[in-house]
Order: C-alpha cells, then structure tokens, then sequence
C-alpha cells in the first residue's frame, strides 16, 4: 500500500484562451477543474494502474468537498486532516502558442499546531501495513520548514520506503531524512545539486551524483527532462529513458504521475528499466489530458510500448 501526504493540496482551475494578452480582456474558450497537489496526483494515478493507496494532508473548507468526492470516484482513500481553513484553488492559463501554462499558485490555509499534531498521529496509524510513503509538494503555513524531514523519519521509524518530490526549503530538509526514491525535474535538481544539465551526459553525471547523495545502494534517484525524457539511478546501474512522442497540452501532473507509474512497477516486481518505461509512459498520458486532469489506464498502456530504454550503464 501506498500512502501519500500533500499537506497543502488545491482544486486546479485551468483556463484556455486562444493567445494570452497581459494587461487585456483575454476571452475565455473552457474551464477545466479538478483536484490537485503532487500527493493526490501520485495516489491517482497509482490508484488508476490497480494499486492500493490512501492520501492524507489537510483539507478545509467548501473547497475539500470537491476533492474528496474525486478520491472517492477514482478509488483512493481519503485519510485527509479536516482543518478550520479553506483548502486553496490555484489557476493556470494556458494558450495556444506552446509556451508553458501561466499559474497563479495560492500560499494556502494558515495550520494550527494541533491540526499538524492530529496529521502526525494520523500518518502513525497510515503506516500500519503501507509499504510506501510519497511526500511532496509545497508547505502551507504554520507547518514547519522540517515538514518533510519529519515525516520521513516517522515513515522510516514505521518500515516504510519514503518518496520526496519537492523544491525549495522543503525539498532541502526532506533530503536529511535519506528518502529512498526521490524524483526532481532537471531545474529542480539544477538548483539542489548546483550543476548544469542539459545533455545526456550532464543529465547521467547528476541523477549518480544525486544517488550517491542517497546513500546509494537501493535508492532510486530519477530526474525528469520533460520531452527529453528522464533518468534513473538505482544500485544496479543507470538507465536513459525516452518518453514517447506526444501532443502535449497540459504538463501539470505529469511528473507526480511518472512517480506513481515507476512505483507501481516497482511493488508490482518489474526490473528498474521496466519501472522507468511505465513511468514514462504515466507521464507522458497525463501530459496529453486537458487542464489538470490525470493519466488513465487504457492511455498509459498504450504509451508503454512507445517509451523506450535507450541504454544503461552499469
């Protein structure tokens, strides 16, 4: 079983408009709606490919209602903190000029010790039986900066392998905890490793130099790149993985989707270059939906046989 933690969750609003004109009336083609925030994401789209998973953070307001009903309808259990405050609603704007989407990211609901307390032992009694814990996402205010670096000692403490997807100061304290799968984007692990990666070979020397960061041996380090695909670093070797070619229309999700595609491979007993080919394919189905939305399953199998693995380096 998977649990995932988003503690600062969101209903995404999409908004399409032909060409996006700053400082004018820009009219508005469609609306998409749905739940988002890289937790909910991971449980989704795991979920979607037949795994176990329950999701947890913090949900307030007329806002959660929304969300909760999407866990419902698509199978993830819904483990959530109620908390005083209104879970925020974020917006992106997309067009047509291929750029990516404007967002305009809320800071989120103030959190009160005791709501962050009441997550704690709620994630205590989550881990009873879980084999994974997936942490990620942004940090509402009143949790602390050590969020992720708590957590993941709680789930180590439980037995637990623990997943990190974040950025910033959340991403900087979850390292600390040693997380054993962590899966940034190119910018993010630009910033966290303080190198260049634009090439194959700068793209390999960092995913090696963020799993010796690790701690090495069974951890799984993957850096996303987008169309350009990703890499992934485990104890046996380094793999270089093509996404397949797509039309992309939206981008938001499909890195947590990646995570819940190589993840689920993994628990499910597939080789490290297997895993990596679902979770291209994850990414790449979620990158074709529209606004917000997720990968499914009928896509993602279709997409598997499209990735590729094009080498491994031991």
């Amino acid at each position: 079983m998977l649990v995932s933690v988003t503690l600062n969750p969101c209903v995404d609003h999409a908004l399409f408009v032909e060409k996006l004109t700053i400082g004018d009336t820009n009219r508005v083609m469609r609306v998409e709606k749905d739940a988002g925030g890289k937790g909910i994401n991971v449980s989704r789209v795991f979920a979607e490919l037949g795994g176990d998973t329950a999701a947890t953070g913090f949900l307030g307001g007329a806002t959660a209602s929304y969300i909760r009903h999407v866990l419902q309808v698509e199978g993830v259990e819904d483990a959530f903190v109620n908390i005083q405050g209104e879970t925020r609603t974020n917006f992106s704007v997309e067009d047509d000029s291929g750029t990516p989407p404007t967002t305009l990211n809320s800071r989120g609901p103030n959190i009160t010790e005791k709501e962050w307390n009441q997550l704690l032992t709620d994630c205590k009694d989550l881990a009873r039986g879980a084999r994974w814990a997936a942490l990620g996402g942004s940090l509402p205010p009143g949790v602390p900066d050590e969020a992720f670096q708590i957590l993941g000692e709680l789930f180590h403490a439980a037995g637990l392998r623990v997943i990190l997807d974040a950025d910033g100061i959340a991403q900087r304290h979850g390292m600390l905890a040693q997380p054993d799968f962590v899966k940034p984007n190119a910018a993010e692990a630009s910033r966290l490793l303080k190198t260049k990666i634009e090439s194959d070979l700068e793209a390999v020397e960092a995913v090696l130099n963020l799993h010796a960061n690790l701690g090495g041996g069974n951890k799984i380090a993957v850096i996303s790149r987008g169309k350009d695909g990703a890499v992934m670093a485990t104890g046996g070797g380094v793999w270089v993985g093509r996404a397949p070619k797509v039309h992309s229309t939206s981008t938001i999700g499909s890195g947590d989707s990646m995570i819940a595609g190589i993840l689920w491979a993994i628990d499910t007993g597939k080789s490290p270059a297997d895993a990596l080919r679902w979770g291209l394919a994850s990414g790449a189905a979620t990158a074709m939906t529209d606004g917000s939305g997720i990968a499914r399953l009928p896509m993602i199998q279709d997409l598997y046989d499209e990735s590729s693995i094009e080498s491994k380096l031991a």
